[in-house]
């Protein structure tokens, strides 16, 4: 499945893993949601590690949890007008991860 699967524009998908940042591996997120993460990917049969197992979590979140963030992203004509859309989702899920502030050797 792909972010279009999810009825979301070329536009939308973009401003949507812009804001995510992902990159494959371990993603830079708060340890609670990156543990919902793996705990939905068991239950999906999934690897939780791969970009499109991560994304396929933050569509499912998007269309239930966050319906409301996901319906304005559903809303959004532009990249950024998506990447405003989901900034409170992102905000959320790097919350703790942000705040932590850069590793020390």
């Amino acid at each position: 499945m792909t972010l279009l699967d999810n009825g979301w524009t070329a536009e939308q998908a973009k401003g949507l893993l812009d804001s995510l940042n992902l990159d494959g591996g371990v993603p830079d997120w708060d340890p609670q949601y990156l543990q919902k993460l793996k705990d939905w990917c068991s239950g999906q049969e999934k690897d939780w590690s791969k970009i499109e197992s991560q994304l396929e979590f933050v569509a499912h979140e998007l269309c239930s949890s966050y319906e409301r963030i996901g319906a304005a992203l559903k809303q959004a004509t532009t990249v950024q007008e998506a990447e405003d859309a989901v900034e409170p989702y992102v905000k959320v899920i790097q919350a703790r991860a942000i705040s932590r502030g850069p590793r020390l050797p």
